[in-house]
C-alpha cells in the first residue's frame, strides 16, 4: 500500500482550528442555502444538505487527526464544535435581530452531534493513519 501523502507538522491546538476551518467551508455553503434558498417543504433537499453538514463535520475531525497523528479525539471533537458554535452565533445574532423565535434546547443537542460526527472522522483518520503511516514512515500496524 501506498503510504499518505507527507505533511507538514501541526500542533493539536492548530490542527483543531485547521479542522474548524475545513468543516466551516463544507458546512457553511450547506447551511446558507438550507436557510436562505429552499422552503420548508423541500424536505428531500433539506435533508441532503444537512448530510453535506454532517459530512463537513466529519472532514473537520479528519483534517485533525490527519494533521496531527498525537491530537486526541477530543481535538476532533473541538473542531466539529467550534464549527457550529461559529455558524450558529451568526445564526443567533440573525434571529435576535429579526425577531424570529430562537429554539435554545436544540442548540447543545445539535452541537454534540457535530462534535460527535467529527470524533467518527477523527477515528478514520486514525486508522488511516495507523494502516498507511504517516507520510513516509512505516505503517504503525493493521487493523483486526
Amino acid at each position: 500500500m501506498q503510504p499518505l501523502r507527507p505533511l507538514p507538522a501541526v500542533s493539536p491546538l492548530g490542527a483543531v482550528w485547521r479542522g474548524t476551518v475545513t468543516a466551516l467551508v463544507l458546512a457553511v455553503p450547506a447551511a446558507v442555502v438550507n436557510q436562505f434558498v429552499l422552503d420548508d417543504a423541500d424536505t428531500a433537499w433539506t435533508l441532503g444538505l444537512w448530510l453535506v453538514i454532517m459530512f463537513g463535520a466529519a472532514a473537520g475531525g479528519y483534517a485533525v487527526i490527519r494533521l496531527c497523528p498525537d491530537a486526541g479525539l477530543p481535538h476532533a471533537a473541538a473542531a466539529g464544535a467550534a464549527a457550529y458554535v461559529i455558524v450558529q452565533g451568526v445564526g443567533v445574532l440573525r434571529r435576535l435581530t429579526s425577531g424570529e423565535p430562537i429554539s435554545w434546547l436544540a442548540y447543545p443537542f445539535l452541537m454534540l452531534m457535530l462534535a460527535t460526527i467529527a470524533m467518527l472522522g477523527g477515528v478514520f483518520a486514525r486508522r488511516a493513519v495507523r494502516r498507511y503511516g504517516v507520510g513516509g514512515t512505516e505503517p504503525r500496524g493493521e487493523d483486526p
